[in-house]
């Protein structure tokens, strides 16, 4: 069990420690109350002497006047501080007597507790009420709220001059802005420049003369104009290299400023009306000096300087040049410099001998943004178009400050990237021309190899400009005569080799590539918002231009190929580009580079995918591939089948009908039939199929033979062939017609095998053509050339059939992710989002032709498919006949 006398112990000692704190918080407060007023009227006059030191009064002041403003600020001081000797620590008697104030009871609580009974210490009652009265004053000074100490200021303050103070520290405060303290030291230190001035005899002259002194940084350190004033005299003041110091002295034309060694004179800015009654002196500060403010034998003020020496920058190379792939170059370099550098730029010279025709290429490189004094910088620059990309050089980057002074890296050797021409009589011209470029006395190996390249120029090429522009440039450098003749016939190797890779693509795509560089060197650079939008715009119209040209080329390459391009492109909407040099503007705006450079860099690997139209139409995958190849040929080979199936049904019609109108039916070139050149075509490369020799009379399913124009047969489609007017030539046999069938069907077989050999499916279809042309190819044996006409028929039902099924079967497999959908015809459209023709569209008889042509086609497919019915009356197939005619 607890001991109550214990408890009560613990009780009244924490009351003891809670009263102890009161008592001293009572001292605090009363000690507050005492010293406040006596430290007001010192605090009022430091603050007073702080302001005008502000105002700058000690530095308009001089001599006498000022040392004695001075003088009556110190003994004020001084006064104001005796009270505060007198100042003691309140007693506890006085802390008591606050708390008995604050209580506010009349038997004064707090004083009881220090009380003692004298009497009745024996006696338990009198004990008993002492003990009582002791706990009624404890309760009363757990009440007591001491408040906040009551200095009493305003009372001594009648007239709030330190209002006016406070006032003037504020006012004063924002008038000295930078040189407040400057100032203030300026104002302690003037009775010691003011003593020594009255001893020397020289008060007259300072009291009568005013300076100004300002040291100016060069801009490119980004420091502040310093102000000099003569609490600065003594140690030597560090500035940077190629600081100015303007002294300016008025009132006194007895002054004169001497400055000492390391300075140069900077001319003076002071208006002629001025000169009389200033001395102004501007120098630049480029070692450690010093200059005197003299008056006659005596120096007034003397300013010693410590120059900190501009040093140079420092460049080194964070790594190999690497090549990005795109004809440029990756640079990655750290720089370093006291005040930040300024300009940084690549310097190379060759490693083979020779007469090098030119210089390697100086590469102005970027400094590190925002003037930063160091930083790792990585930079791309494309020179593909440079005459000795692919050349090796030893390379040296050369970085310049503001100040003129420069830093050189330790060399490395780099090959600079050529571009990657895809077209190899353009390589092997700039081949060339990189060989003349590294020495002029290779020309005369560069004009054979011209000359060789052009012993067969129609392997190469059939554009006859091209040869002549070869010729013209091979001549050149036959007369060539100079470096300078030798140089222009480089520059025309470059420009042939441009044409032949990029065609009347290439302006285009040179102003792209010149904006793109513009844009991306601003970047680096860290432009203003303003030249970042303008070269924007440029680039958003260069790549417009582009893409326009880039789609009408890639339109017609797709004309003169239908074959699925292989390299994995996705398609870009303009939609997507504008979208993506918005987010490339507004990054580049609100100062983010690095975000700015990753979307130009995107920008550029879009623009890299676009490979030439002719490239982008060029093998795909294998199947299909050989899919559409098939395709293509099913078509011609429809039409082939029907020219058979005309020509087995004039031979098998009576002698002698429909003589009138009868003309011959085209002569071919070398005797070859209408139309007939190897089917036009290398899939069905058998010149076999065609009509042999010259057609005679007959009347096929289109109806008789009519003189068209240039007396072309019915259905003819050769030229040369001139018609008779009357009695031709004899047609085809049967026997003739049944081997044109026999090489038409082994046709059929190779493009079945082919499919086979390629993984496609073949289409069922093409068994059943096959098969019915065997059959007309017996029967034609047989001299069956009705039955022939109709199994020819068949065969081409067949074949219709077949080509639709494996136009699906093409569809569905690009449906499924596979084909030239994921190629570079980008699913059938083109940079700007538009479709592309993806094939051919057979119509009924396989024609690939334009719609319009197309409908017409199916339209005589129609008519002649009716007029070789047998069955129909004669009246119809004559009115068919007469409609044939008429087109």
């Amino acid at each position: 069990m607890a001991d109550p006398e214990a408890g009560m112990s613990e009780e009244a000692a924490g009351d003891t420690r809670a009263f102890e704190t009161l008592v001293l918080r009572a001292r605090l407060a009363l000690f507050w109350e005492q010293a406040w007023p006596r430290l007001a009227v010192p605090v009022g006059v430091i603050g007073l002497f702080v302001a005008l030191s502000w105002f700058d009064l000690f530095g308009v002041l001089a001599g006498l006047p000022r040392l004695a403003l001075f003088l009556v600020f110190f003994a004020g001081l001084l006064a104001s501080l005796w009270p505060l000797a007198r100042l003691r620590f309140p007693s506890r008697d006085m802390a008591l007597h606050r708390i008995d104030e604050a209580i506010g009871l009349p038997h004064r609580p707090a004083t009881t507790r220090q009380d003692r009974l004298v009497q009745g210490g024996g006696d338990p009652l009198a004990e008993a009420l002492w003990r009582r009265h002791l706990r009624l004053a404890l309760e009363a000074s757990r009440r007591v709220s001491l408040g906040l100490p009551s200095p009493g200021l305003p009372q001594l303050d009648r007239y709030g001059l330190r209002v006016g103070a406070i006032l003037a520290l504020f006012v004063g405060f924002f008038y000295a802005g930078a040189e407040r303290l400057p100032r203030l030291i300026d104002a302690l230190a003037s009775p010691r420049h003011d003593i020594a001035a009255l001893f020397s005899g020289q008060d007259g002259e300072l009291s009568g003369m005013r300076m100004d002194a300002w040291v100016t940084p060069p801009p490119y350190t980004r420091r502040a104009p310093q102000v000099l004033s003569q609490a600065n005299q003594g140690a030597p003041i560090p500035v940077p290299q190629g600081s100015v110091l303007v002294v300016r002295l008025a009132g006194d034309k007895g002054a004169e400023i001497a400055a000492q060694a390391g300075t140069e004179d900077v001319p003076s800015s002071t208006p002629a009306d001025q000169e009389a009654a200033v001395v102004e002196k501007r120098l630049k500060l480029m070692s450690d000096t010093g200059i005197d403010i003299r008056h006659g034998d005596g120096s007034l003020t003397r300013f010693a300087f410590t120059v900190i020496p501009d040093r140079p920058p420092t460049i080194a190379f964070e790594g190999p040049v690497k090549p990005d792939g795109k004809g440029g170059m990756i640079f990655s370099y750290k720089i370093d410099d006291d005040y930040g550098a300024t300009a940084v730029e690549s310097q190379s010279t060759l490693l083979s001998d020779g007469h090098p025709l030119y210089q390697p290429p100086k590469i102005a490189l970027s400094a590190p943004a925002g003037h930063a004094r160091s930083g790792t910088v990585t930079a791309t620059r494309n020179l593909s178009a440079d005459p000795l990309a692919g050349a090796t050089v030893k390379m040296t980057l050369v970085v310049r400050d503001d100040a003129g002074n420069e830093g050189r890296s330790e060399p490395q050797d780099v090959t600079l990237p050529q571009r990657e021409f895809q077209n190899p009589l353009a390589r092997a011209l700039v081949e060339q021309r990189l060989t003349l470029a590294l020495d002029a006395n290779q020309a005369r190996e560069v004009k054979y190899a011209l000359e060789a390249l052009m012993i067969a120029p129609e392997d190469f090429t059939k554009d006859a400009g091209l040869y002549l522009g070869l010729r013209t440039v091979r001549d050149r450098i036959d007369r060539a005569n100079s470096d300078d003749a030798y140089r222009d016939a480089a520059d025309y190797l470059w420009q042939i080799a441009l044409a032949i890779e990029e065609g009347d693509g290439s302006v285009a795509e040179r102003r792209l590539r010149a904006a793109r560089e513009k844009l991306k060197e601003a970047l680096e650079r860290g432009a203003s918002p303003e030249e970042i939008e303008k070269l924007t715009q440029e680039l958003r119209q260069a790549l417009n231009d582009f893409l326009q040209d880039y789609a009408k080329r890639q339109q017609q390459a797709l004309k003169n190929t239908q074959k699925p391009g292989d390299k994995p492109v996705r398609n870009i909407t303009p939609e997507e580009l504008n979208k993506l040099l918005d987010q490339l503007e507004n990054s580049a705006k609100n100062g983010k580079k690095d975000d700015a450079q990753k979307l130009l860099s995107q920008l550029d690997d879009i623009l890299n995918n676009l490979a030439n139209p002719e490239d982008s139409v060029g093998q795909g995958d294998p199947t299909m591939q050989q899919m559409q190849q098939s395709l293509n040929d099913m078509g011609k080979m429809i039409l082939r089948q029907q020219r058979l199936r005309d020509q087995t049904y004039r031979q098998n019609q009576p002698f002698g009908q429909g003589q009138e109108g009868q003309g011959q039916e085209g002569q071919g070139q070398d005797g070859q039939g209408p139309g007939d050149q190897g089917m036009g075509d290398q899939g069905l490369g058998d010149q076999g199929l065609g009509d042999q020799g010259q057609g005679g009379q007959g009347q096929g399913p289109s109806g008789q033979g009519r003189q068209g124009q240039n007396g072309q047969g019915p259905g003819s489609t050769g030229q040369g062939g001139q018609g008779q007017g009357g009695q031709g030539e004899a047609s085809p046999s049967l026997d003739q017609l049944k081997e044109r069938q026999q090489a038409l069907r082994q046709q059929l077989e190779k493009m079945q095998k082919n499919l086979r050999d390629s993984g496609a499916e073949t289409p069922g279809a093409l068994g059943e053509a096959g098969q019915a042309m065997r059959d007309a190819e017996n029967q034609l044996g047989e001299q069956d050339g009705e039955n022939a006409v109709n199994s020819q028929g068949r065969a081409i039902e067949a074949l219709r059939k077949a080509a639709k099924g494996l136009a699906e079967q093409m569809a569905q497999a690009r449906k499924n992710g596979k084909g030239p959908q994921q190629g570079n015809n980008r699913g059938g459209k083109d940079p700007l989002g538009r479709q592309l023709p993806n094939g051919p569209d057979f119509s009924a008889d396989g024609s690939t032709e334009a719609s319009p042509s197309r409908r017409a086609g199916e339209v005589l497919n129609e008519l002649r498919r009716r007029l070789a019915d047998p069955n129909r009356p004669k009246a119809e197939t004559d009115y068919l006949e007469r409609l044939l005619n008429r087109q």
